[in-house]
């Protein structure tokens, strides 16, 4: 009798340890698969993003027949004529300039009084003002550009400021306002009360707390903030393209389109052209990679 309750010890240890060991070959199984399915998802993606720009760029040095007849083949003899006539026939320089100052500026304004009104709706509260200009400022997030063209554009006329730089600052600031409102009052609600107190009670005006306290403590959204209206205002095209006419006010975006035609297109200049415009935001995108990165994790933490 007990030899055989022994023998089913036994048997019920070595199909224990049977378990055991297919359970350990079966991990690294588990483990292993979707490793492999991410990587390869990931390695996918960034070969679709990263290859249409290397095609860009030389494809810039080809001339316009044999970007037609050999679309992916490498350029023969790479043709550096193609930037030099871009940048001299399309003003390439004056749009440039024009997409920095709109960029700068209007990035600026958007900070600064995002900003003011973050602190103003987070820490300056009125029982029935402030809730009825904070859904205000947030219907700005559900106009699309599209329903402002008409009026934009007709006000603009009217009152003189078509095709000026300052009739596309003024509307790149009001675009980007109610986005940056919106993050920078949910940033600003997180400061403590106690500090704004404490400030007030050793006599500092609202102005001195924004600027020594408010704006310092922001940094993270303030990035955030810098981040999002600098791509939107460089990469802009549609209104540049409506409320501007002019070499002399129109931005890099729109210049660039002035290279296809309805019966004709540059292909290698327009390519040359792309490359220009692309530089800068690349040149930002590396030198502020890490601020970029922390920006936005802590706006969207936030």
């Amino acid at each position: 009798m007990s030899s055989a309750v022994l023998n089913k010890e036994s048997i019920s240890d070595v199909a224990s340890t049977e378990e055991k060991e297919q359970k350990i070959k079966e991990k690294p199984v588990k483990k292993v698969f979707p490793k492999v399915v991410f990587y390869t998802v990931f390695i996918t993606f960034t070969i679709l993003t990263i290859f249409p720009l290397i095609w860009l760029f030389y494809s810039s040095f080809k001339s316009k027949i044999e970007i037609i007849r050999h679309g992916l083949a490498l350029p023969k003899s790479p043709m550096i004529t193609n930037y030099i006539e871009a940048w001299r026939l399309g003003h390439l320089g004056q749009y440039m300039i024009n997409s920095f100052i709109y960029t700068t500026v209007s990035t600026g304004g958007v900070i600064i009084l995002a900003m003011m009104v973050s602190f103003a709706f987070a820490k300056i509260r009125y029982k029935i003002i402030t809730p009825i200009l904070w859904y205000t400022f947030l219907m700005g997030l559900l106009i699309t550009l599209h329903a402002i063209l008409v009026p934009l554009f007709l006000f603009e006329s009217r009152i003189g400021l078509y095709d000026t730089r300052l009739g596309l600052i003024i509307p790149y600031i009001a675009v980007g306002l109610p986005l940056a409102i919106y993050v920078g009052t949910e940033f600003v609600k997180g400061i403590p009360d106690s500090i704004i107190e404490s400030a007030k009670i050793d006599g500092a005006s609202y102005f001195q707390i924004f600027l020594k306290i408010i704006l310092p403590m922001c940094r993270p959204v303030i990035v955030t903030i810098a981040i999002i209206t600098v791509l939107a205002n460089w990469n802009e095209f549609l209104l540049g393209s409506i409320l501007t006419s002019r070499h002399t006010t129109r931005p890099l975006p729109v210049g660039v389109y002035v290279f296809s035609g309805p019966l004709a297109t540059e292909y290698g200049m327009q390519f040359a052209a792309l490359v220009i415009a692309l530089a800068p935001i690349l040149l930002f995108y590396i030198i502020f990679n890490k601020q970029i990165t922390r920006g936005l994790i802590a706006g969207a933490i936030k």
